[in-house]
């Protein structure tokens, strides 16, 4: 039930004036002029309760009326309207594998340029540019509950959906290469991606979608499932996930990587399977430029809208009377100086 409540209630005492001003002109005798002589009238019986000049006199006390009402603010107490917002519940699973320690630079660099640009910063880990990439896309997604799972030989949920991504991006900011060991940092896809799900069970009332970051292999048997169980599992809780396999074919290592002559493989086979399962889509970015565009994509994906109740407290309605009380004023003014001209 909608409350009318009025912030200037004092001016409504304004309305006891304008009745008694109504009462007053509606019996008045209205001008005259004498004339010599009526032969050359048509007599007509006068209207004693509804003369031509009553309309005039109803639009401009319905004009003064709604000019009063307007200055006492009418507001209504609560109001429950419809909002359309556009929002998906969104976790992002990040590969945190000793291989993401890995570089890719430009095909065209020597190795000492490589160098250089590492240790200037100019070139990033891939665990750095994902979370720049993450950062980009969390800060373009206002309306959205987003979350993070990182896994190495374990699925670790970081951070349960929010919508305070100023939290989420702080933790991302913080996560380094030596978070955990090396024995700790294997490649449990199936791991990350169960996490995924049980952090987004209870969010059923919009769209769901897992956006997987991977730069390798399923290579730590998970206890529970595989790849694609996992994916099939997601598909029984109506949850999409889009796979992003990053890197280039030919990376360059450093550190404990390029000490123990490690390579990485990677079959993109298992990372398709899984988006297909889901409905969602399989991506493949083999830089940085390529890894943004990616998530461009898949941000432009991910747009849904949903109508969801919202209140509104003490909402004006003065505009309204503002507006009734210029209309008929106006009307009453333009009748007054056409059809409806008295002598004054």
């Amino acid at each position: 039930m909608l409350n009318i409540i009025f912030a200037n209630p004092h001016f409504l005492w304004l309305l006891i004036p304008l009745i008694g001003g109504l009462v007053w002109r509606w019996f008045s005798v209205p001008a005259s002029i004498a004339v010599s002589s009526t032969d050359h009238y048509t007599k007509t019986t006068p209207r004693k309760n509804f003369a031509p000049r009553h309309l005039l006199l109803l639009l401009e006390i319905f004009a003064a009326a709604a000019f009063i009402f307007a200055l006492a603010r009418p507001q209504s107490d609560m109001e429950i309207v419809p909002v359309t917002k556009e929002g998906t519940d969104i976790m992002l699973v990040l590969d945190y594998s000793n291989s993401m320690d890995a570089f890719d630079p430009a095909s065209d660099m020597d190795d000492s340029a490589v160098r250089k640009g590492i240790a200037q910063g100019r070139i990033k880990d891939r665990l750095g540019v994902a979370k720049d990439q993450i950062n980009r896309f969390v800060s373009r997604r206002s309306g959205d509950r987003i979350g993070l799972v990182i896994f190495g030989h374990l699925g670790n949920l970081a951070v349960d959906p929010t919508i305070d991504h100023d939290h989420l991006i702080g933790y991302v900011n913080q996560l380094e290469n030596s978070l955990l060991s090396q024995s700790e940092r294997g490649t449990n896809i199936a791991g990350g991606i169960s996490q995924g799900i049980i952090a987004l069970k209870d969010y059923n009332e919009t769209r769901r979608t897992i956006v997987l970051i991977t730069d390798g292999d399923h290579t730590v048997p998970d206890p529970v499932y595989t790849p694609v169980t996992a994916a099939e599992a997601a598909k029984k809780q109506d949850i999409t996930i889009h796979t992003v396999g990053i890197g280039s074919d030919d990376p360059f290592l450093l550190g404990p990587l390029s000490r123990m002559g490690a390579t990485i493989r990677f079959d993109t086979r298992n990372l398709e399977k899984i988006a297909s399962i889901t409905g969602g889509q399989f991506f493949r970015a083999k830089d940085n430029k390529g890894f943004e565009d990616v998530m461009d994509t898949i941000d432009a994906l991910e747009k849904t809208s949903k109508q969801r109740p919202a209140l509104i407290y003490q909402r004006d309605l003065y505009p309204t009377l503002l507006l009734g009380g210029i209309a008929a004023l106006s009307l009453a003014i333009c009748l007054r100086y056409t059809v409806l001209r008295e002598i004054s």
